[in-house]
């Protein structure tokens, strides 16, 4: 069966400005306390230029941006987040993406991997490799009928 998404294919770019309240409201979503997350005084003491956004958050705003994209009928099954630089209030990040590669499984279903990033100016922040399952079902798949494949599975 071949999918019906292409390798290659770019995602459009999505612009976000950062602000304070994005950094502490994913903090909070994450239950993530950690005062680096909403007291800026005790950041700029880490050395950090202020609150910045946590792991969870990040990981939320690429897994965003896919579904956003690609739509209700995807579902995230596996990422690999990295993270090159803090995020914090003021920064001006653009997302951007490509599909690395797409696999068609017996079910019908899509198995779509995509490379991301967050680009802050003309520099890289953060980078994510996302796999999602896409199509009819895929959100009532539980137990042994949902097992995404793992990365290095998958054609490049």
């Amino acid at each position: 069966m071949k999918p019906r998404f292409q390798q290659g294919t770019r995602l459009p770019p999505h612009f976000v400005h950062f602000t304070a309240r994005h950094i502490i409201l994913g903090a909070m979503a994450s239950r993530d306390w950690q005062p680096q997350h909403h007291d800026h005084e005790h950041a700029r003491a880490a050395n950090l230029p202020g609150i910045i956004l946590n792991t969870p958050a990040q990981t939320q705003w690429f897994l965003n941006y896919v579904t956003a994209w690609a739509g209700p009928q995807a579902r995230p099954a596996r990422w690999r987040l990295g993270m090159k630089s803090p995020i914090s209030p003021g920064d001006a990040v653009t997302f951007s993406g490509m599909i690395e590669s797409a696999q068609a499984d017996a079910a019908g279903h899509d198995w779509v991997v995509f490379s991301l990033e967050m680009i802050r100016g003309s520099r890289p922040v953060s980078h994510c490799r996302l796999m999602c399952a896409v199509g009819e079902g895929v959100w009532r798949l539980s137990g042994a009928d949902w097992q995404p494949p793992l990365f290095d599975t998958l054609p490049a």
